[in-house]
């Protein structure tokens, strides 16, 4: 058995990195920050970019105009995403959306629509926990979530709770109310999103939306997972790069046996991170009866290396890691969220546990 990437999943990849690195500097990253506001600062050049490489309809069949690729494929585009921490939500687009609505026959028309025409979806009303996988609430007769990459979503894939039980809707833009919300991470363009579901929006409701809703929650926590090991791996060199430069006592600070210690932490729990991450890919490309409790694996350990290397590059770096003008605060900013998004650490393993015992 294989168990590395074929050189056209790393070809791929590389790809990404290159059209990523070209389109969303940290500049770019930090222009939105200055901005002051979270919904400004969108890039059509770079989701243009994005599109033109086929990253958007990756995992969509080509009937449907997608490339008919798998989770093994994206998997590596989104961790490069998390590189250059970039804005658009293309994960929830690329890797959570377009996939969970191909199981919906009367939503596939929509997708080869959306495809063509380069939008995004945007998904929200997800929860991880194993309190209930829908977190929603009421705004008069009009449900609410909150919703990443909400300033350039063409329609939004949501979830809620109903009279009949849970159901999903897929609900034009055009149909729905954005309120900004601050948050920490501002490049994540966040947003309240209201809208009212009904029979010309929904897709599924019942047992057959509980089905889809239990995959979009697994495939947030799989791709958060990614976009945090991309993250991480990109601080870390930063990081590394600052401990050759800096110079305390004589010497380079990155010569000094506690500082190689932090850092070589940070980089053995990656690559710990990272087979769990692609294990859940794979199992989620092939339909795998262990999917949903790989994809809690990756996130509990994702989400546990964010935790530790923003606490590890932020003690290397000092008191200028603190400060405004250091870019290590896009990373440090990016791994908090998404380390307590869709399910943290103890969420996510106690997820895991959960489903392995069922599968006993």
């Amino acid at each position: 058995m294989r168990f590395a990437f074929t050189d056209e999943q790393l070809a791929l990849r590389e790809g990404a990195r290159e059209v990523l690195e070209g389109t969303c500097t940290l500049a770019d990253v930090r222009a939105l920050f200055d901005s002051g506001n979270p919904l400004s600062g969108r890039s059509n050049e770079r989701w243009d970019a994005l599109v033109a490489l086929g990253a958007q309809s990756l995992l969509a069949s080509e009937d449907l105009g997608g490339l008919g690729f798998g989770d093994g494929e994206l998997v590596g585009v989104v961790e490069e995403a998390g590189r250059v921490c970039l804005p658009e939500a293309l994960a929830h687009h690329a890797g959570v959306a377009i996939p969970v609505l191909m199981r919906v026959p009367s939503a596939l028309e929509s997708v080869a629509a959306i495809n063509a025409a380069g939008s995004q979806i945007s998904v929200g009303g997800i929860d991880a926990a194993l309190s209930g996988p829908v977190v929603t609430w009421f705004e008069g007769n009009a449900t609410a979530a909150r919703v990443r990459g909400v300033a350039r979503a063409g329609s939004f894939l949501l979830a809620s709770a109903g009279q009949e039980g849970l159901e999903l809707s897929l609900v034009d833009a055009h149909d729905v109310v954005i309120t900004p919300t601050p948050t920490l991470d501002v490049a994540a363009d966040l947003g309240a999103v209201t809208w009212t579901p009904s029979r010309e929006n929904r897709v599924a409701q019942g047992q057959d939306a509980v089905v889809l809703i239990d995959d979009l929650a697994s495939r947030l926590a799989l791709y958060s997972a990614a976009e945090l090991c991309g993250a991480v791996e990109a601080m870390l060199a930063m990081t590394a790069r600052y401990a050759i430069d800096r110079q305390q006592f004589g010497a380079p600070i990155g010569s000094f046996q506690a500082v190689k210690h932090l850092l070589a932490d940070v980089r053995v729990a990656l690559e710990f991170a990272r087979p769990a991450l692609y294990r859940a890919a794979w199992s989620m490309a092939n339909d795998d009866a262990s999917k949903h409790h790989d994809a809690a694996l990756a996130k509990a350990l994702a989400s546990e290396l964010g935790d530790t290397a923003a606490a590890a590059c932020l003690q290397v770096h000092g008191g200028i890691g603190y400060t405004w003008e250091n870019d290590l605060q896009f990373f440090l900013k990016r791994c908090w969220s998404l380390a307590k998004a869709h399910g943290d650490a103890p969420t996510q393993r106690a997820r895991a546990l959960t489903l392995g015992l069922e599968s006993l």
